[in-house]
C-alpha cells in the first residue's frame, strides 16, 4: 500500500471535456482539453438534512448530496474556452470575439490535479457548468498586480437514463495512493465512464 497524503497544497493541470446528450438523454463526454494558468479551485458541499423524531428522540436523519458550487480562478480565460463553455463567437473577418446574450452555458467535466507531501492527486468532476466570468482591470502602480479571471461553477450529479451505467448519480472520482500508474498517468487523456 502507498503513502497516502498528509497535506495537500497547489493546483495545476486544468482540463475541461465537454458533455454531449443523445436522443435519449445518455450523456458523452469529449476529449479533455487543457488550459494553462491555473490559480485556485475552490469547490463548497451543497447538501441538505432532514431529521425526524419518534419516541420523544431523533429517531432518523437523512442526508442529501446536491453537488458542489464554487469557483475556478485561471491567470486568463482564452476564446477556446469561452466558445466552448458559454457559445462566445468569433467573427469571419474581424476576428472579435462576441457574446450572444441568449445563447446558455455549456455542460462539462472539470479536471484538475492537487499536490500533496506524496504524491499530486487528481480529481474529475463529472457535471459541471459555469457562469461567465467578469471582465476586470486595474491601472499599474509602482507594482504591477496580475489581474486574474474568475467563474462561479456549479457541479451536478450524472443523470443518465440507462440505469444500469456505472457512473449513474455519481459526482465526482479521485485518485488514491493506491491508483495504478496506467490509471495515474492517461488521467487527463478522457472522462472515465466505466468505474472498477
Amino acid at each position: 500500500m502507498a503513502t497516502a497524503n498528509k497535506v495537500h497544497f497547489g493546483l495545476k493541470n486544468v482540463h475541461y471535456a465537454l458533455i454531449t446528450y443523445s436522443s435519449t438523454g445518455v450523456p458523452s463526454w469529449g476529449t479533455p482539453k487543457a488550459v494553462p494558468g491555473a490559480v485556485n479551485v475552490t469547490l463548497s458541499k451543497e447538501s441538505g438534512s432532514t431529521d425526524f423524531y419518534a419516541d420523544d428522540i431523533k429517531y432518523y436523519h437523512l442526508a442529501s448530496n446536491n453537488g458542489y458550487s464554487g469557483s475556478l480562478e485561471m491567470a486568463d480565460i482564452p476564446p477556446t474556452m469561452r466558445q466552448d463553455l458559454w457559445n462566445y463567437t468569433i467573427t469571419s473577418t474581424g476576428k472579435l470575439l462576441v457574446e450572444d446574450v441568449d445563447a446558455q452555458p455549456a455542460e462539462f467535466a472539470l479536471m484538475f490535479e492537487i499536490d500533496g507531501d506524496q504524491n499530486p492527486e487528481r480529481f474529475c468532476f463529472y457535471r459541471c457548468t459555469a457562469d461567465r466570468p467578469d471582465v476586470n482591470g486595474a491601472t499599474k502602480t509602482d507594482s504591477v498586480e496580475v489581474q486574474t479571471q474568475s467563474c462561479d461553477l456549479t457541479v451536478m450529479p450524472v443523470i443518465d437514463p440507462t440505469t444500469s451505467s456505472p457512473i449513474n448519480g455519481k459526482t465526482y472520482y479521485r485518485t488514491t495512493a493506491d491508483t495504478p500508474s496506467g490509471t495515474y498517468t492517461s488521467f487527463f487523456n478522457s472522462v472515465l465512464t466505466t468505474l472498477t
